[in-house]
């Protein structure tokens, strides 16, 4: 079971979108085209470095097929930011924003995380169904950034997203002050000759 302690991260979307694959090259792991779609949540753990403190977070992978999506709501609970994703060359995927969006309102109130719009698939340009200007739209009506990528091409341009948004969120919130609630700062000092072991969906 995930370290209730650590920053929670999760990924919601319709399925096909390719959180997996978002969540494999976020911690260094390699594109994998033969991915299947989820079927039942599972984590995967990394740490960020902000300020000289090391922080862990989890980022959770989430299953996007409607007959699973109650099931969802169990993990959307604690988590302290959010990223819904979306094909570009899905326009249904996009339409499904609001769902998620309303499912984390419902739980998790106006409050207490950062909200952000990932389009991924970017390398599909050529089948886009999902004009950059219905994306800008959609993030300024959520208040949210929104990072349009490609698991396949722009890892590291996910990874860098992804680090901002932490960045924000500790900023933001301060996550040393919630120690033995939802975070907490790793001592460098004692951690540094202990391997973390990673977990991976």
């Amino acid at each position: 079971m995930s370290d209730d302690k650590a920053i929670k991260i999760i990924l919601l979307g319709e399925s096909g979108v390719g959180k997996t694959n978002l969540i494999r090259v976020a911690i260094g792991k390699e594109f994998d085209p033969n991915t299947r779609s989820t079927l039942a949540s599972s984590y995967c753990e990394d740490k960020i470095e902000v300020n000289n403190k090391t922080y862990r977070f989890f980022l959770w992978d989430t299953a996007g097929q409607e007959i699973y999506r109650s099931l969802n709501k169990l993990f959307i609970k604690d988590s302290k930011i959010i990223l819904i994703v979306f094909a570009i060359n899905d326009k249904g995927s996009f339409d499904q924003i609001d769902y998620w969006y309303k499912n984390v309102k419902d739980l998790l109130g106006d409050e207490g995380y950062e909200i952000a719009l990932v389009g991924n698939k970017s390398d599909l340009y050529e089948v886009e169904a999902v004009k950059q200007q219905e994306i800008e739209a959609k993030a300024k009506e959520m208040k949210a950034a929104f990072k349009v990528t490609s698991a396949y091409t722009d890892a590291k341009g996910f990874r860098l997203f992804l680090n901002e948004t932490l960045e924000k969120y500790i900023k933001r919130f301060n996550p040393e002050e919630y120690k033995g609630k939802s975070s907490f700062v790793i001592d460098k000092k004692k951690k540094k000759d202990e391997t973390e072991k990673k977990k991976c969906c």
